[in-house]
């Protein structure tokens, strides 16, 4: 009994957490067993390991970190959890190991890890040599290389993390920011200043806005810390658990809006806007969408959803924004999301209404060309179910991109609206008949010629003509192609289709 009660009345004292409680309810954040609770079923983790690391250092219990395992909707996954009462949750030897073996754990258990992240960076007193050596805090970034694309790796950031805990979220899958609390950079605004002489705060340098909208690093941003757990729950709901699993299959829910909308959603002028989330909502089921970087390269919608019940990644063209046109930014985006999908098993469905990749100065100097590529790339390579569906324009190499039918879709369909070309009507009389158009000198007759030569172009690339070619599989009308879509996914459940066999490919997504 003596020795049980020790061992207890310890445990006790360690779950506490340190002595700076008072600190993180001044900066709004819970303490990490609380924290804990909005995650799994009934409040506790499934089991917690490593708890009396540095057991024998009153001042930092668990060594700052809480590792184990929990239960979200029954289903398992391996967490870390900083605790910000210990040093300012920063990450010392045995945090760091604690780290490690959860990661390594994972990576044999198959299971999604989830890495609650509140931690000011490596501990200086402890900075003899662990950050380099070979099993110990260094290797953290090794491991999240070894777990990418095996198990779903998920961050979320509850404060501002520097240099190495930076790394943690960049290296994931997927990166929640907690607004106005959370921020990332490779150094402090304070080590900034040192180095570069240039004053900034943490918002402006790495916080969750930023990231979100312009750097495209943060995938989420979340209002609080429960709406992060929030986050995380449904982002799992979509995932398997490791890449030779399948997603989590649910009842089936008509779509929010009619499917008999779809015609009267795409408008019939080409150049026309419109919001492309319409058309998801009226494919998918019912609030199923659950979209993935909103706020970053706008011009792309990328994100999860449920069809008849099965989870696909949904890649679209965002008319509303910069006419749907394919920059820098929207190529990492659609790669990385791609890329990830096709990772983790999940069904691909592009629907492509694109004037093409954007051109210009601005977007030669941003890489354009090299970026595109990596999106053309993730979309050749993509041997899971993909599906193209041609909404509208698929103008240029705008379509490579989109899965079209050069990139092994496994099924191209048309809609009446659609439109295949080199380019538009306009950009290509201009550039081949534009020394013909300038020598007619009466405005009229310039005019009637310009209608002429735009219609003759229209003609070649008529979507019942290019159906008759077999450019397209199918030509549908715009209410069947939810049930369209359906049944072909259902084909294609078991589809085997491996890539030539290499050690890997040169190119990086």
């Amino acid at each position: 009994m003596e020795r049980e009660q020790r061992i207890l009345a310890e445990r006790e004292r360690i779950q506490k957490g340190g002595p700076d409680h008072e600190k993180i309810k001044k900066l709004g954040k819970l303490f990490v067993r609380d924290r804990l609770k909005l995650y799994f079923d009934g409040e506790e983790p499934f089991y917690e390991t490593g708890l009396f690391a540095n057991a024998n250092k009153e001042k930092l219990p668990a060594d700052g970190v809480v590792t184990g395992t929990g239960k979200i909707e029954d289903r398992l996954i391996f967490f870390m959890a900083s605790d910000y009462t210990v040093k300012a949750g920063s990450m010392g030897t045995y945090h760091s190991e604690k780290i490690l073996r959860i990661q390594q754990a994972a990576m044999r258990g198959k299971r999604p890890i989830v890495y609650m992240i509140d931690s000011s960076g490596g501990r200086i007193d402890e900075a003899g040599g662990y950050h380099v050596e070979k099993y110990s805090g260094g290797r953290i970034w090794y491991n999240h290389s070894l777990l990418s694309g095996r198990v779903p790796q998920i961050a979320v950031l509850y404060g501002p993390c520097f240099a190495g805990t930076a790394y943690m979220p960049v290296f994931s899958d997927f990166n929640i920011m907690v607004d106005k609390t959370s921020g990332m950079a490779i150094a402090s605004p304070r080590m900034v200043q040192m180095a570069t002489g240039q004053k900034v705060d943490i918002e402006e340098l790495g916080g969750a806005t930023m990231h979100a909208s312009k750097s495209g690093s943060a995938d989420f941003v979340a209002k609080s810390e429960e709406d992060a757990a929030k986050i995380v729950k449904k982002l799992l709901s979509y995932l398997p658990d490791s890449f030779d699993a399948k997603p989590p299959v649910y009842p089936v829910v008509e779509p929010t809006r009619d499917p008999k909308e779809i015609d009267s959603i795409i408008p019939k002028e080409p150049n026309r806007a419109y919001d492309v989330r319409k058309l998801i909502e009226s494919v998918v089921d019912g609030d199923s969408f659950f979209e993935v970087k909103a706020n970053y390269a706008k011009e792309l919608v990328t994100g999860f959803a449920r069809l008849n019940g099965k989870t696909v990644g949904v890649v679209a063209n965002q008319p509303m924004q910069k006419g749907g046109a394919i920059f820098p930014e929207s190529s990492d985006k659609g790669a990385k999301f791609v890329w990830t999908c096709d990772a983790y098993n999940i069904p691909l469905l592009y629907l492509c209404d694109t004037p093409g990749f954007m051109v210009g100065t601005k977007v030669e100097q941003e890489g354009i060309l090299r970026r595109g590529r990596n999106f053309i790339f993730a979309s050749s390579s993509a041997n899971v179910p993909k599906m193209c569906v041609i909404v509208r324009k698929a103008y240029g190499a705008g379509i490579y991109a989109m899965a079209g039918p050069a990139y092994e879709p496994d099924t191209t369909i048309a809609l009446p609206s659609a439109e295949i070309a080199i380019m538009g009507p306009e950009a290509a009389i201009n550039a081949v008949y534009y020394n013909k158009i300038q020598a007619v000198e009466d405005p009229e007759e310039r005019a009637e010629l310009v209608n002429k030569l735009r219609e003759e172009y229209k003609a070649g690339y008529d979507i019942v003509k290019l159906s008759s070619e077999l450019v397209v599989d199918d030509l549908i009308v715009p209410c069947e192609l939810r049930k369209e879509l359906i049944s072909r996914y259902e084909t294609f459940e078991n589809k085997d289709y491996p890539l030539p066999e290499k050690k890997h490919s040169t190119i990086l997504s």
